[in-house]
């Protein structure tokens, strides 16, 4: 028997829009490294090995020559950014930011995916009490048909009568296959939510409805004290401050950059025949120390329309940051109502059932003593059916309702299940 719990677990480990949200976050982290990587040094190895022929020049005593011989060399080098108008450190500092957005993107993907699944869970429960109330009208149908036949055997009861009570009966287990073909896409639809194979021998947890009311506050409020928490409203706040280090970073393309470069170096060449190879090798050592400044002259042209982009790109994100508070107002303000509604229906739908049991219990004893019809017994019947299944669908309604409502009020689903 699976509980929300171990649903939500299962939903974490094999939900495939979360798990592109992880891929996600991942390759942001991976960039980030990479604009950090061009802080460091690049060291590099050279090893060649040529053959010449006819007339070259010979590399040991620079003077043309027409033979064959062949030359080695083996060099290092290494190359160091000391300054470039802080353009790599705020291409770091936007990275490092949209990395942390990317964090956040994909919990708030595994938020949504919850959503989905507390909704399919409770419906799979909905819909197993609605085909379990269906199977107990069906059950006593069946019962008042029985009943009913003796009588028509005795003749105390016409066959009308008895054509009345299987018609009821016809209708409840019409009822009856319609509530387990929803049992049945219920379940299947949390199979596939969880992506995992459908198993019929697997089955939910119940879950508890409290009879308490939720202390309810007005969404102006709940929104201001929860909106920090909800990590789509995080994420769409830090890509929209990296978008300051991108407009930084190009613009230090616009100042002189200076790099310094060191490189080491030596050679061979078959010509050379007064020394060996590593002999030569040892004579040939060179090396040199270079200083490089640049400075742009012309670079604004180039620089000007990219810091523009990425002006309107930070008012974008700007928007989509504004669209996403919008989107949690609305869903506060669409959850306080739901759970008012919810539990207005839940209280009705309880009432509504115990006077409707009550009722059917008096029409039935009344039916067995011969003192009503089956048209009244069939009329208690049906209302008494109805009122169940709203008792039922207000119960569930109510309970996710309540549960969707304390994930808004906490920002995240911790404690929730």
């Amino acid at each position: 028997m699976l509980s929300l719990q171990e649903c939500a677990e299962l939903l974490t480990k094999n939900n495939l829009t979360f798990r592109d949200g992880q891929l996600q976050a991942e390759a942001a982290q991976a960039q980030w490294r990479q604009a950090k990587s061009q802080q460091l040094p690049q060291l590099g190895v050279n090893l060649s090995q040529s053959v010449n022929l006819g007339r070259s020049i010979d590399r040991f005593t620079n003077a043309y020559i027409d033979q064959l011989y062949n030359s080695s060399y083996v060099g290092a080098g290494v190359d160091v950014n000391i300054f470039q108008g802080f353009r790599v450190q705020n291409e770091i500092r936007q990275n490092k930011l949209l990395k942390e957005s990317s964090l956040e993107s994909s919990v708030a993907v595994r938020d949504a995916q919850m959503l989905l699944m507390v909704r399919a869970y409770v419906q799979v429960l909905a819909t197993k009490a609605l085909y379990e109330s269906a199977q107990q009208q069906v059950a006593t149908s069946e019962e008042q048909v029985d009943r009913v036949e003796k009588q028509v055997k005795a003749g105390v009861v016409g066959a009308n009568g008895l054509y009345e009570i299987r018609a009821q009966l016809s209708n409840d287990k019409f009822d009856e296959v319609t509530f387990l073909n929803n049992y049945r896409m219920a379940r299947l639809a949390l199979f596939q939510l969880l992506n995992v194979p459908p198993d019929p021998e697997i089955e939910f947890r119940p879950l508890s409805v409290s009879a308490d009311e939720p202390a309810l506050l007005s969404a102006e409020s709940l929104f201001e004290d929860t909106q920090q928490n909800f990590p789509f409203i995080r994420a769409a706040e830090l890509r929209r401050q990296s978008f300051a280090y991108l407009v930084k970073s190009i613009k230090g393309r616009n100042f002189p950059s200076l790099s310094a470069s060191t490189n080491f170096g030596a050679f061979y060449a078959s010509t050379n025949k007064q020394l060996d190879y590593f002999a030569q090798l040892n004579a040939t050592r060179n090396g040199s120390l270079g200083l490089n400044l640049y400075i742009p002259i012309m670079g604004r042209w180039q620089t000007r329309p990219r810091v523009e982009l990425a002006q309107v790109q930070e008012r974008i994100a700007l928007n989509q940051l504004d669209q996403n508070k919008l989107q949690l107002r609305q869903g506060i303000e669409q959850a306080l109502l739901d759970v008012t509604a919810a539990q207005d229906r839940y209280h009705a739908a309880r009432d509504q059932a115990d006077a409707l049991e009550a009722s059917y219990a008096t029409v039935e004893s009344r039916l067995n003593a011969g003192t009503a019809t089956i048209f009244e017994y069939s009329i208690s019947k049906a209302n008494l059916a109805r009122a169940q299944a709203n008792a039922i669908r207000s119960t569930y309604e109510y309970i996710m309702n309540r549960k969707i409502l304390q994930y808004y009020r906490q920002g995240s689903w911790e404690g929730v299940f």
